[in-house]
């Protein structure tokens, strides 16, 4: 086993073919969730690397998911929030995972200046991230420091549970919006960047924003890595099933 201290690489020289001192490495590239974009492929560009098998996320590796980049979802939410705000007791909802929309509600955060409730839990969780101090002032685990709260994305899912936290707040907002961020909500035909739905005093948005590359985004990184072999790593249930996702991802 050898240690490159400078590059913190290691790796374990096997004989092969019975050759004394043959030696090949074959590089691979494992991708969890990401989003290609225009800065991540002028970095390949530079990079004088050839990438032998690609072990890919395919979340979405379906024709109809090819929604809207990442930035325009965000821009969306943050002029949703802007053109809601004309009622002063309003509480806007963002969902989000255990780990996952981070991006989007600091980025709402230093669009509009706001600080953002996250519970005591979450807020400790966000810590472990090593979010910069800039990231961090704009959390609070104060929910009267904020009108815009992260909350789990289960709690927005409906309108029967958006009503059941109307109740819980009712004595501070009289209008609640919801944000459920999430690929699944794309449908195939529409190029808008959210939906909104209202019923009463609540209103909810369904916004395509993901973590995961859409269909196109992989599309595209696929032929710019141009890997010898791309392994799918999710969805993956045979030959058939990979078979077909390779088929539309070369095509």
């Amino acid at each position: 086993m050898n240690n490159d201290e400078n590059n913190d690489m290691f790796y374990l020289q096997v004989e092969i073919w019975g050759v004394c001192g043959s030696c090949r490495f074959l590089p691979v590239l494992h991708t969890g969730d990401f989003r290609f974009n225009d800065e991540m492929a002028r970095t390949f560009a530079m990079q004088d690397c050839c990438i032998h098998t690609l072990i890919l996320d395919t979340t979405y590796c379906n024709p109809q998911y090819n929604f809207p980049k990442q930035e325009s979802v965000v821009q969306f939410v943050i002029e949703a929030i802007q053109a809601e705000s004309f009622n002063q007791k309003t509480l806007f909802l963002i969902g989000s995972y255990t780990i996952g929309k981070e991006r989007l509600f600091l980025e709402v955060a230093h669009v509009l200046r706001k600080k953002i409730y996250v519970t005591a839990a979450k807020l400790r969780l966000l810590e472990c991230l090593e979010l910069s101090v800039e990231d961090m002032q704009w959390l609070t685990s104060n929910e009267h420091e904020s009108h815009i709260h992260v909350v789990p994305m289960w709690t927005i899912a409906s309108f029967k549970r958006l009503k059941q936290l109307s109740h819980q707040y009712s004595e501070r907002f009289s209008l609640i919006v919801a944000f459920s961020p999430t690929g699944w909500a794309f449908s195939k035909g529409k190029k808008s960047a959210g939906r909104r739905w209202q019923q009463g005093t609540i209103i909810r948005y369904e916004v395509p924003y993901s973590e995961h590359c859409s269909f196109e985004e992989l599309k595209e990184f696929v032929k710019l890595i141009s890997a010898v072999e791309i392994i799918p790593s999710v969805n993956n249930e045979g030959a058939e099933s990979r078979n077909d996702m390779l088929a539309l991802l070369l095509s």
